[in-house]
């Protein structure tokens, strides 16, 4: 190297460390050399690689404004439930984005709301009524149970939150309740039975919207629960779950008088109905029951009913008997009116053509 390429070296690595009067000073060298000036060396700021993992959100927001949700109650929910007398109602109530809001059920009772449960705390002063709550990621949801539920829960219940306005949410509650009812032949309802010594009692009652697996159904007379295990008598049950529906059948065998009473249908201890037995001793009896002459044993066929009498000393009973029965209209248990005209006219010219 030349001894002018040595002396240029050196006083471009001087020109760093000149002052603003070092620049002219270097510039004019540089002139003199026949040479372009070189730019000066800047000054960078460093910047530092950070991971995603290591960036902090929370610091470096730019500004941008995030909106906080508002609390509100899941309106799919079913507003109308129905529970049978005795089973366990559940009604819900979901809240998505529940802060530090308060929620409360509450029961509608005439123009009155009452406190049941507030939070997870509950009012009423009745351990059928307990809160169950659950929770989830941004949802929360609370269950009002009610135990047992008879006739008078049923109504209007109200889910509440306590925010400015209030969020409401109403439900209605129904109770089912079964119908037990004492019934003949027909369906049709009864109240009284008649039957006679010696016969088979037998007595059927329904039960009408039953849930299934159903309760008991058991027989009573008096106050006395009936449990038939002999000959004299059963108890069955059948039923349709398709239609909420239970028979029962009261059998009782060799009736007697003793067994007159009112007898009753119950299911469970819900619901009831009662049916008075008359169990009719002695023949004069039977035949009232069934409105039809006793049978000849003999000869199978109606047994006179001057089989111990004379018609002379009936005759004055015969039109006793065909005068009132047959003007009021009344139908007679032994004989019809017109077995009564006949037989009263045949013995009325019998008697009249007898010689005294």
């Amino acid at each position: 190297m030349s001894d002018h390429s040595t002396a240029l070296s050196r006083l471009l690595l001087l020109l760093p460390t000149l002052g603003v009067g070092g620049q002219g000073i270097g510039m004019g060298v540089l002139s003199s050399l026949g040479t372009k000036p070189l730019p000066l060396t800047a000054k960078t700021q460093r910047f530092v690689s950070v991971s995603e993992a290591h960036y902090d959100h929370t610091h470096h927001t730019h500004h941008h404004h995030e909106e906080t949700p508002e609390p509100h109650i899941d309106v799919s929910a079913n507003t109308t439930q129905e529970v049978f007398l005795g089973g366990t109602a559940t009604l819900a109530c979901t809240v998505h984005d529940l802060l530090n809001e308060s929620v409360s059920w509450m029961r509608q009772v005439d123009e009155v709301l009452e406190l049941l449960t507030w939070d997870t705390h509950t009012y009423v002063k009745d351990d059928r009524y307990h809160l169950a709550h659950e929770a989830g990621e941004r949802w929360q949801k609370w269950q009002l149970v009610i135990g047992d539920v008879q006739s008078g829960d049923g109504g209007d219940y109200r889910c509440q939150v306590a925010t400015t306005p209030p969020l409401v949410m109403d439900v209605t509650l129904s109770v089912t309740e079964p119908r037990a009812r004492v019934v003949d032949e027909r369906g049709r309802d009864v109240e009284e039975k008649h039957y006679n010594s010696g016969s088979m009692i037998e007595l059927k009652c329904v039960i009408d919207q039953v849930p299934f697996p159903s309760r008991t159904v058991t027989w009573r007379r008096g106050t006395t629960i009936l449990v038939f295990n002999t000959s004299r008598g059963g108890i069955s049950v059948k039923g349709d779950a398709a239609s909420g529906f239970l028979s029962s059948r009261l059998y009782v065998a060799n009736a007697t008088p003793a067994d007159s009473g009112r007898y009753s249908c119950w299911y469970a201890n819900y619901t009831s109905d009662t049916v008075t037995v008359h169990v009719i001793a002695g023949e004069n009896s039977a035949a009232m029951q069934h409105d039809a002459l006793p049978e000849n044993p003999a000869t199978g066929g109606a047994t006179p009913v001057t089989s111990h009498l004379s018609w002379p000393l009936l005759l004055p009973l015969v039109t006793w008997a065909t005068l009132v029965t047959c003007g009021s209209h009344l139908v007679l248990t032994w004989l019809t009116c017109r077995q009564l005209q006949l037989w009263s006219h045949t013995t009325t010219t019998t008697t009249a053509s007898t010689p005294t």
